[in-house]
């Protein structure tokens, strides 16, 4: 699909998208919406964690311990993203919420948890904004559920900043 958005994006169909940065994002769920008739978007920060702990309150979403085969992270050999779906998926059914690429949320970051983490942050309002879920450059503690980072608007990492997008019903 991201292809089909930008014809010049260079890319394995397997692998997740990453190099994008936040307004990239945002526009690719735009057109995505256009095309398909639906509303497609970035997760809020809270939606995202909601999605990524599967109905869990743990650390990581199959437990308080971290545990092999459950993502893509360090494990010292910096090998890189790796397939979409390559690992268990929670109990949603989601694949690759923790590990493998870190994921914009439209949320705009709030040290504090005050609020914003619930709500959309518009194209026109500057700062930093959310990334979750870790990369394969994080170690355990950083594939956390509730691990979170924060980038300016036009941050890109060629390997390790993607996206996920939601569907509004």
């Amino acid at each position: 699909q991201y292809k089909k958005f930008r014809p010049g994006y260079d890319a394995d169909d397997k692998l997740p998208v990453v190099g994008v940065n936040w307004p990239d994002a945002m526009d690719f769920a735009q057109w995505l919406s256009e095309k398909s008739g639906m509303k497609i978007r970035l997760p809020t920060e809270a939606e995202w964690e909601y999605a990524a702990r599967g109905g869990t309150t743990t650390a990581y979403y199959w437990g308080d311990t971290f545990a092999e085969g459950y993502g893509n992270y360090d494990k010292g050999l910096f090998a890189g993203r790796e397939p979409v779906g390559s690992h268990q998926p929670n109990a949603f059914g989601l694949y690759d919420m923790l590990g493998n690429v870190w994921e914009w949320t439209a949320s705009t970051y709030d040290k504090s948890y005050g609020g914003r983490e619930q709500q959309a942050a518009s194209l026109r309002v500057g700062g930093w904004r959310v990334v979750r879920g870790g990369s394969w450059g994080s170690g355990p503690a950083g594939v956390r559920s509730a691990t979170r980072d924060d980038y300016t608007l036009g941050t890109r990492f060629h390997n390790a900043i993607g996206l996920r997008l939601a569907r509004t019903p």
